[in-house]
């Protein structure tokens, strides 16, 4: 018999019951170690990308494409320098099912409304392919700005980043969304194995909380749906109460709404922890799914005015951006330029309306406007691909340079005076500033690793 004295009995006794005759090796899972994945970005990974960590990973993930397991003792991906430059993201392997259900589409508008912190958006933000918008949303603060900060390092350009509640957000949002993903906050069950701390916090009493919890986000969630779109439900827990009955009550709630495919992912049937996923669709009787495109309105904020764009252009023309980049980066400043406080973004283009909302990232940060200069955001370079900039410098992810940049120390090499984009294996890290041959460090103090 498994020791499983850390689990709560309750806990224990219902899933006996649940499981029938799976619940003895249910129980054996937990004497197992956890099982560790990372999925590849395809905004900046290649077809490099994986055989440059080969060592590092075990297989692939079946039910994601650009997931793989590694070997939790004989690796430390989260301090390697392709983490560092948002080649991948660390994230559970069935954690990554429910983004492949709900499967967007380029030019998709897409909301994320329990973003944080960012698997799924990131997830999401590779189906997208910089086309479309996401709105990736994270209620509590906190956590809001770790969701603002892995939407930053994988370099995604079309995502607004909000802090609100579900209920705000529909009342700004009303049939909106072509996809939704609901990834509700939940009991955690299925995060026991991981999370032995986890269990401290659960109780029945809990699981029916949640259950009610639930029911609200997805209410505000239909509220936001496109006919014709599609919702993905998902959670992190065993309990019925919030996975399989959440769900029928939702579709009873709002007949309109069609359940698609239901999956879960047991720990003692594949490799990763407890999850389930539900794709819903919102039938479109009436014809309404073009009518309530168009009627998506663009933002009201105040764009940045002529002297302002002629400040930007003056920067981009003394920019190390190869010229093409140059010049789509000018077209879309005119089209979708916002300046706030000094602060210069790149909106997605149609990007909503987001006035009255807490928005913590609204879209592609450039940098700040100075008197006389433009210091270009960290953002940006994590944005930019090595052959859209002109003044580069590259290193090799196994060079001690890359420990001492990512440490804020100055390097050396041979470029030209100016900005330049560090690279490693030619992904994009951060900038240096260049004279006379020393690099000094840009890469933001509050990421640098001072081990």
């Amino acid at each position: 018999m498994s020791d499983t004295s850390f689990l709560p009995i309750d806990f224990v006794n219902r899933m006996e019951q649940d499981l029938g005759p799976d619940f003895h090796a249910f129980l054996r899972s937990y004497e197992e170690s956890k099982i560790s994945a990372l999925r590849f970005n395809p905004i900046k990974a290649d077809e490099n990308a994986v055989s440059n960590i080969k060592e590092m990973l075990t297989g692939q993930v079946e039910w994601s494409p650009n997931g793989y397991y590694y070997d939790d003792e004989a690796s430390r991906p989260g301090i390697h320098p392709y983490h560092h430059a948002g080649v991948y993201y660390i994230q559970d392997a069935s954690a990554q099912l429910p983004v492949e259900m709900l499967a967007p589409k380029p030019g998709d508008f897409c909301l994320d409304l329990c973003a944080a912190p960012g698997g799924k958006s990131t997830q999401i933000a590779g189906y997208l392919k910089g086309e479309g918008i996401l709105v990736s949303n994270e209620p509590m603060k906190n956590r809001a700005k770790i969701l603002s900060e892995n939407v930053e390092r994988l370099g995604i350009r079309n995502a607004i980043v909000t802090s609100e509640y579900p209920d705000k957000l529909a009342d700004t949002f009303p049939e909106y969304f072509d996809r939704i993903m609901v990834d509700a906050p939940c009991s955690g069950e299925g995060m026991f194995r991981k999370n032995h701390d986890a269990c401290d916090e659960w109780s029945l009493e809990s699981v029916e909380m949640c259950a009610e919890r639930q029911a609200g986000i997805l209410d505000c969630a239909y509220e936001m749906l496109i006919p014709g779109g599609r919702l993905c439900y998902s959670t992190c827990t065993f309990a019925k109460l919030e996975d399989e009955e959440a769900v029928a009550a939702f579709i009873e709630r709002h007949p309109d709404m069609k359940l698609i495919e239901e999956r879960r992912l047991w720990p003692h049937q594949v490799k990763g922890e407890g999850h389930y996923a539900a794709l819903l669709e919102k039938l479109d009787s009436d014809n309404r799914a073009e009518e309530c495109r168009e009627s998506r309105a663009e933002i009201k904020l105040k764009k940045i005015n002529k002297k302002e764009i002629a400040e930007y252009l003056d920067f981009i023309k003394g920019f190390s951006l190869r010229r093409s980049c140059q010049l789509q980066l000018t077209d879309e400043v005119e089209k979708s330029g916002l300046l706030l406080n000094d602060l210069l973004y790149l909106l997605p283009p149609h990007c909503p309306d987001f006035t009255g909302l807490h928005v913590l990232r609204g879209g592609l940060f450039l940098g700040t406007l100075k008197k006389n200069r433009f210091e270009p955001s960290h953002a940006l370079a994590l944005a930019l691909s090595k052959d859209e900039v002109t003044n580069t410098f590259n290193l090799d992810k196994d060079s001690p340079e890359v420990e001492n940049y990512l440490k804020g120390q100055s390097i050396y090499g041979e470029v030209d005076d100016g900005w330049v984009l560090i690279t490693v294996d030619g992904y994009s890290l951060g900038w240096g500033k260049a004279v006379r041959g020393q690099i000094k460090n840009h890469y933001p103090k509050g990421l640098r690793n001072m081990g």
